[in-house]
Order: structure tokens, then C-alpha cells, then sequence
């Protein structure tokens, strides 16, 4: 298998698979060159791809041929890398990537694709395809409609049975990304934290991908360690950190050191927890939340964590949940200029903000937090964030 990250991929893992003889299997198949136009090798492709995203996720090559037994018949051991002669790898992969979107229900996100450069004839293609959180998927490329899966032996068409089972595994990904929310928060409420923290209402964000849910997915706390600058607790502050059980914790103190007003846990499968406890105005028996800056210091702390995350190449989706604990009869402050009525205080202790999926890197953090922000909204009676607009454009910037 290739085991770095899909953006570092290049010449010299392709040429080891050759000189190692890694057979093809559940995660990887070789493709000696691209599929054609014609309506069953676009099928077939599909069948393909449907196989690895409603399986363990994989990577297909193109431009890597087999060697064949005395029969003929190709054995699943790469003979050669030699690329792809006479192709355009750019127009290809567009090619590719369109049969992919018309030709499954429902759409795999985080499929990449890249062109590796330098082999004999031209580029090999390389398609990695994540296990998908959504499946299973089915191809409806010509009304083909089947659901495909893979073994050891390559992808096969699954059974009613089996086709019942993937369906219920589905719907339990989701329930497990919440179980871990959950029995997050539960520690989070009874003081069970990396760090001791300030006996004060919290913004909780966690920020799990799927991939995390692989039991394989595993990183050497040394490499979390090594890039723990990236990131940060959500506001800013007297920053320290230190290796821990989970992972690494990077936390603010205050001025006599503990406890500390806010930590962010990276945990060892990817998933991160950040915990702020200094955004909130308790001052003089007032209890307010101030809108803007906890929602600027959370987009903010999103940007950096989903890069953090893609650095590791930690395959979309991912599921965003913020949470704020001990927020009953707290009011927001709103700016001087929305005139939409008065903040009611919002009437329970835990704030579980709806669940929100990023199906792909790149997205901008202001829109997807927004869902979040108008719950909080919301709970203090107004309809939506007050720092957007109808469209759903932010009207406030640092």
C-alpha cells in the first residue's frame, strides 16, 4: 500500500509497489490504462469506484501494467509502471471525475485524483477513493443499478442482504460520531479535561472525520507534535502544551497558570476538541455572550483546524459540532446597528448546536458555522444570526 499522504504521493512509491510485487487487494488495483468512452467501460469504471467507497476506501492506478500467468490471465502482481502513452492527463481526469459525479447515488465525496509524472511512456493516474460515510452507493450510470463492494479478490455485486447490512452501517457512522460528542461533553461537564478549567460556561468544537472512525487510522503522536503550531484554542492567550494520553493538548493559562481558560486536544485518529471558557462576559452578575466575537474567534479556530487536519490528509467528510455548556439565562450582545428586538436568556444549561457535515476542503468556515450560529440565535429569540444577511453573507469582518 502507499502509506503517506495522497498530496505527497509521487515516482518512488508507484516504482515500489513494482519492485515490492504489493498484489492488488481490497485497497488497491492496477490499471494498465484509462477507461474508454464506450458505455461499458464507463460502467465498469463506476462499478469500480462504487466497490472501494462502499468498502474500506482505496486507490486505483492507471498506467501500471500486471503480469500474466501462463494462461494469460492477469495475477494482480504489477509487472511495470510505465504510464500512460499518448494521453492528456489533465482532460482525463476531468473525463473521469464527470462520469464519477452523473454515475453514482448518492455522491462519494473526497475522491482526489493527480497525475504522477516521469515514467516511460507518460503519467500515471492515480484515484483515491475514501471510504464513504454515505453508503451504499449505487451505480445508475444506463440505469445499471447495482451496489458493488470489494473482497481480497476485487469488487463484487452485493446481495439483498448485504445491501441491507450497508445500509445499516451507514445510518450507525453518524451514531457514533455522536456517541463520541457525547461522551465528550460528559466528561467536559464533570471536570474529566486534559486541563483543570475555570468553573465557567464553555463553547465546546469538536471536529471529527470519518476516518477517524478507521481503526488504522492512527498518527504518530510525534507528527501531531511536530506540527501543533498550526493550530491553537480558539481565542487567543499565554499559550503551552504537552503530550498526553489522547494525543497532544496545546491550553491557555491565565495569570496564576491553573486553571487554564482554554485548551484544544488533538486527538491520535485526527479528531480535535477545543474547549473556551474566556469568551463570555459574567462581570458584575451580567451573563452575556458576545455574538460577534464568539463567532469570529470561531470561524477563525475552524479555518485553522480543517487545515490542520488536511495536512494530514484526513479525507472529507468531517463532521462539525459546537456545543455551549452552562449558558442558562445568558443574553447575547448584539451589534449596535441590528435592530431586531431584545435577547431573551436562553433557557437550559446545554446548547447541543446542530451537526454539520464538510464534504470538502476549501470550504469557507463563515458559511459553514452559520447553521450553528443561528441555533444560538435562536435560543435568545431571534430568527437567525444577526451578523449575516438574508443571503447568508457575513456583514461583519475583522
Amino acid at each position: 500500500m502507499i502509506n503517506k499522504p495522497f498530496a505527497h504521493i509521487e515516482k518512488s512509491d508507484i516504482d515500489a509497489l513494482v519492485t515490492n510485487e504489493v498484489r492488488e487487494g481490497r485497497m488497491l488495483d492496477y490499471k494498465e490504462k484509462v477507461p474508454g468512452s464506450s458505455d461499458s467501460e464507463k460502467t465498469e469504471f463506476i462499478a469500480d469506484v462504487s466497490s472501494f467507497a462502499n468498502a474500506t476506501g482505496g486507490y486505483i492506478l492507471y498506467g501500471v501494467r500486471e503480469r500474466r500467468d501462463e494462461n494469460g490471465k492477469p495475477t494482480g502482481i504489477p509487472e511495470s509502471a510505465d504510464g500512460l502513452e499518448a494521453v492528456n492527463a489533465d482532460s482525463e481526469i476531468l473525463r473521469l471525475e464527470s462520469s464519477i459525479r452523473t454515475g453514482l447515488d448518492p455522491r462519494v465525496p473526497g475522491i482526489r485524483t493527480k497525475a504522477v509524472e516521469g515514467f516511460t511512456k507518460g503519467p500515471v493516474l492515480v484515484l483515491w477513493i475514501p471510504k464513504s460515510w454515505s453508503s451504499p452507493h449505487m451505480v445508475i450510470y444506463k440505469n445499471h443499478s447495482r451496489f458493488y463492494s470489494r473482497s481480497s479478490n476485487g469488487k463484487y455485486a452485493l446481495d439483498v442482504t448485504e445491501i441491507r447490512s450497508a445500509f445499516t452501517l451507514s445510518e450507525s457512522l453518524a451514531d457514533k460520531i455522536r456517541r463520541f460528542r457525547d461522551d465528550r461533553i460528559s466528561r467536559i461537564i464533570a471536570g474529566d479535561t486534559p486541563v483543570s478549567l475555570a468553573q465557567r460556561p464553555k463553547i465546546v468544537l469538536h471536529l471529527f472525520p470519518i476516518a477517524a472512525l478507521n481503526i488504522i487510522s492512527q498518527f504518530n503522536v510525534a507528527e501531531l507534535y511536530k506540527e501543533r503550531n498550526q493550530i491553537g484554542p480558539i481565542a487567543p492567550g499565554n499559550q503551552s502544551h504537552r503530550i498526553n494520553f489522547d494525543g497532544v493538548v496545546i491550553f491557555n493559562y491565565g495569570a496564576t497558570q491553573f486553571p487554564c481558560t482554554s485548551y484544544v486536544q488533538i486527538f491520535r485518529n485526527g479528531a480535535i476538541e477545543a474547549v473556551e471558557t474566556d469568551l463570555f462576559d459574567d462581570g458584575d452578575g451580567r451573563k452575556t455572550i458576545p455574538s460577534t466575537s464568539l463567532e469570529e474567534d470561531l470561524i477563525s479556530a475552524l479555518d485553522k483546524y480543517l487545515k490542520f487536519q488536511n495536512t494530514f490528509s484526513l479525507d472529507p467528510p468531517i463532521f462539525v459540532m459546537v456545543s455551549l455548556l452552562d449558558v442558562k439565562d445568558y443574553t447575547l450582545t448584539i451589534r449596535s446597528d441590528y435592530r431586531s428586538g431584545n435577547s431573551r436568556p436562553i433557557d437550559r444549561n446545554v446548547l447541543l448546536l446542530p451537526d454539520i457535515v464538510v464534504e470538502e476542503y476549501g470550504s469557507h468556515a463563515a458559511a459553514i458555522l452559520r447553521p450553528a450560529f443561528d441555533a444560538v440565535w435562536q435560543a435568545a429569540g431571534f430568527l437567525r444570526s444577526g451578523n449575516y444577511d438574508e443571503s447568508g453573507a457575513r456583514v461583519v469582518k475583522k
